[in-house]
């Protein structure tokens, strides 16, 4: 019976070393890694439409409008504009660390999953040589604890990042198609708008006006607008960190609960 464990063990940390080697071609990495490229395409989309409405707020912002019924000069009428301006311009940087954060998430869990593959296979090949060789309890609990490390990160943090993939989704699919919708129908209509300039370098009404009902929804939508870019940002935070995390403390609670036993 304890020679077929070993045979066992042994087996196991083979394998170990092999999915080490071929790393990239493991399933289980490869859908983790689809799921991390998945948002982090997503939250780009987003930044680009958040700095497409931060340019256009922030152009608004310098029109400059002539008067000459009794005192001639200029005005900048839209400089209302700029708390939202800077909220957005604000949610934008959030969306960009997010969107850098999943793309080395992307890139970092096929070589994470190999150290943990690695780990896994050395220490059950120590700890095998170790039984032969009657090494202490102490160096045993040691390469035990790399182990059951190694498998967290070989095994447990992508299977995080699949199971957050099965769940995530169905989870915000509402939220997310709710607001996505609602920033469709407030920023649509948002468009360059030319501003030509007469020979004073004022610009002409016609511009102005186009320029003032385009601000203009946006500042009687400011509240919603805003809201639906936190939510939407808010989806992100939870898909690629919120629920991953709370799966993956799952895991570790349960290698927890298997290794005290066996090393007391």
């Amino acid at each position: 019976m304890r020679a077929s464990r070993q045979i066992i063990l042994f087996v196991i940390a083979m394998a170990a070393l092999v999915a080490m080697a071929f790393f990239d071609r493991n399933p289980l990495v490869r859908q983790a890694e689809t799921y991390a490229e998945d948002i982090a395409t997503s939250s780009a989309v987003l930044y680009v439409s958040l700095r497409g409405v931060n340019a256009f707020l922030s152009a608004a912002q310098e029109i400059e409008v002539g008067g000459s019924l009794v005192v001639q000069g200029t005005a900048q009428p839209f400089k209302v504009l700029e708390p939202i301006d800077d909220t957005v311009e604000r949610i934008s940087d959030i969306v960009f660390y997010v969107m850098v954060v999943t793309g080395i998430l992307s890139v970092a869990l096929g070589p994470a999953s190999a150290v943990g593959a690695a780990l896994v296979g050395v220490a059950l090949i120590v700890w095998l040589l170790e039984k032969r060789m009657g090494a202490g309890r102490r160096v045993t609990e040691i390469t035990r604890s790399l182990g059951w490390y190694g498998a967290i990160l070989g095994v447990a943090v992508p299977l995080a990042f699949v199971l957050a993939s099965l769940f995530a989704d169905a989870m915000t699919r509402d939220v997310w198609a709710e607001n996505e919708a609602l920033l469709e129908e407030i920023t649509g209509s948002i468009a360059p708008v030319v501003v030509e300039e007469d020979a004073r370098g004022w610009s002409v009404w016609e511009d102005a006006k186009e320029y003032s009902r385009l601000a203009s929804a946006l500042v009687d939508r400011a509240d919603a607008l805003i809201a639906s870019y936190v939510t939407i940002l808010s989806v992100f935070v939870f898909r690629i960190l919120i629920l991953p995390m709370m799966l993956l403390g799952g895991f570790v609670l349960v290698v927890r609960m298997w290794a005290k036993p066996r090393a007391a």
